[in-house]
């Protein structure tokens, strides 16, 4: 995304964000601080395409994960942090360069660390809710794995992919009884400055490949009921998609002496998972 077009895109979100603000009364969460622990089930479903629009390949399969976050609420303002990890082999169903056909496993490692703040309040017909802004960093290693076709081997390849993201979003509380809240969040996030890492296992020099910016969604259900005066059960379902645009055609190198090109292509993840913790009041 240009430049200019993403400082726009950024200045309406934060002049949305602070005429929402104006609007309403303000609502009171409860003040302190808050530890969550959550095991996590990822459902990952990625796909690249061919310039042409057709699939290349793609991988899916269930990742398990763990999620750490830290946030402290003072009047209507709650400021957060949060950890997450997911790691597992999927499917990988693809072709070669040359069209063959290959079937084999990718070794996943994904890495999240974001910062967010919000800020609640609630509508004069009594609904709360929180408008958000924050920024984080994605760290994703690739691991394809070597296979072989027709007795032939396939030789793996080893990427890592690395991007900061911002972010704006809404929640708001959707059921609300003595012990229990269930709420919907909606996130709008950026991906700021994609690039992939590329080792091919001694074949070639490896290379860095810039990847295109592009805008994703993130979907939330959290459900949130109290087991005692300081702790409570979380469980989240959650939904989220977005793209990495085509890389610009490199020089692919040998020992230093172009041999090919190579590039990234497009290409677009959705995922569904599930988050089942506990958080600790203090």
């Amino acid at each position: 995304m240009p430049l200019n077009i993403k400082f726009r895109f950024y200045t309406f979100l934060c002049a949305l964000f602070l005429a929402l603000l104006s609007l309403d009364v303000m609502a009171q969460p409860e003040q302190g601080s808050e530890l969550t622990l959550a095991g996590s089930v990822l459902n990952f479903g990625y796909q690249e395409f061919k310039d042409t629009g057709t699939l290349f390949d793609r991988e899916d399969g269930y990742i398990p994960g763990l999620v750490l976050g830290l946030s402290h609420t003072t009047n209507r303002w709650l400021f957060a942090g949060a950890f997450s990890f997911h790691g597992g082999e999927v499917l990988y169903t693809g072709q070669t360069n040359t069209g063959i056909p290959i079937n084999t496993q990718t070794v996943q490692n994904i890495f999240d660390f974001a910062l967010h703040t919000e800020y609640w309040l609630q509508h004069s017909s009594g609904l709360e809710y929180a408008l958000y802004l924050g920024a984080g960093y994605h760290h994703w290693d690739r691991d394809i794995r070597p296979t072989s076709v027709n007795g032939a081997t396939v030789s793996g390849l080893f990427e890592t992919y690395t991007w900061w993201t911002g972010f704006v979003g809404v929640k708001t509380e959707w059921y609300a009884s003595e012990n229990s809240h269930f709420m919907v969040d909606v996130r709008l996030l950026q991906i700021i400055s994609p690039s992939i890492y590329v080792k091919f296992n001694g074949l070639y020099d490896n290379a860095r490949l810039a990847l295109g910016e592009r805008i994703g969604i993130k979907l939330s259900l959290p459900w949130r009921h109290t087991l005692d005066h300081s702790s409570a059960l979380l469980v989240e379902p959650f939904a989220e998609t977005y793209e990495l645009g085509r890389s610009a055609t490199s020089s692919l190198t040998s020992n230093g002496s172009a041999t090919g090109t190579v590039f990234e292509p497009r290409s677009q993840t959705i995922n569904y998972g599930l988050n089942v913790g506990i958080a600790q009041h203090f």
